[in-house]
């Protein structure tokens, strides 16, 4: 009878073990605890280690900046200020009117020379600046006095003797670097940010070019830090609204 019993307890032991996988114990065996994922059509759900990248939520670098550019370049006017480099010396500039600068006035503050001021209209030059740059010019402190306020005629390669400054220019120059052109062929996400109290989308990476571009899908052009190639800090406002300048009055003007 002894030996039936063990038979008959052995017997269920392995009928359990077969049927419903027994451990022993009060645990639940481990491939029971493992869900199968199986979706309707019997096939597994478990994701494989090659699944496609998640695509960006918001646009993209290379959309951001193709905007921005469009936009830029089309501008029939605008400011830009901030800092450059003309034959390697630092200038600050700033430049107000049309894009092509048939309009404008052009302030260039350089590091011994003081502040000049050109005013371009139709095709014609007026000089002016403060009194640190007319003393400069001058090379006599009473006569740079003297000339504040004032303006003189002067020829084309004068007004440019600093750089040929135009709003259409200086972007011009800054799309056409290869550090940031190559922006346009960056597929991540844009990285939304805060520039002065305004959203934007900041393009780039530090050591290189940096582009801040409005994020109201307009492509407006906040501020563009330039390469390493050539450095430079602008920012850019009035787009569309720049002023509209006329010659200086003749009661300023003094003739050569």
């Amino acid at each position: 009878m002894t030996a039936c019993r063990r038979a008959a307890a052995l017997t269920a032991l392995l009928a359990c073990i077969a049927v419903s996988g027994c451990s022993g114990d009060d645990e639940p065996a481990e491939a029971s605890t493992r869900p199968t994922g199986a979706d309707s059509t019997g096939t597994s759900g478990t994701p494989s280690a090659s699944a496609a990248p998640t695509e960006p939520v918001g646009p993209t670098v290379a959309e951001v900046f193709r905007t921005a550019r469009a936009a830029a370049l089309s501008a029939a006017s605008g400011r830009v200020t901030g800092t450059v480099r003309y034959e390697g010396e630092p200038l600050k500039i700033d430049v107000e009117g049309v894009a092509d600068g048939a309009n404008q006035t052009v302030f260039i503050t350089t590091e011994a020379g003081g502040t000049s001021e050109v005013v371009m209209v139709d095709g014609r030059y007026w000089l002016g600046g403060d009194e640190a740059f007319w003393a400069h010019q001058t090379g006599d402190p009473t006569a740079g006095r003297a000339m504040v306020g004032k303006y003189v005629p002067i020829a084309e390669s004068d007004a440019t003797e600093l750089g040929a400054y135009t709003l259409r220019g200086i972007l011009t120059d800054y799309f056409q670097r290869p550090e940031v052109t190559a922006l346009e062929s960056d597929a991540t996400e844009a990285v939304e940010t805060d520039l002065d109290g305004r959203a934007a989308y900041l393009l780039g990476y530090d050591g290189g070019p940096r582009l801040w571009v409005a994020a109201d899908g307009n492509g407006t052009v906040l501020r563009a830090v330039g390469p390493r190639s050539a450095p430079s800090d602008l920012a850019f406002r009035s787009w569309g609204r720049a002023r509209t300048f006329t010659p200086p009055p003749a009661s300023v003007v003094v003739e050569g």
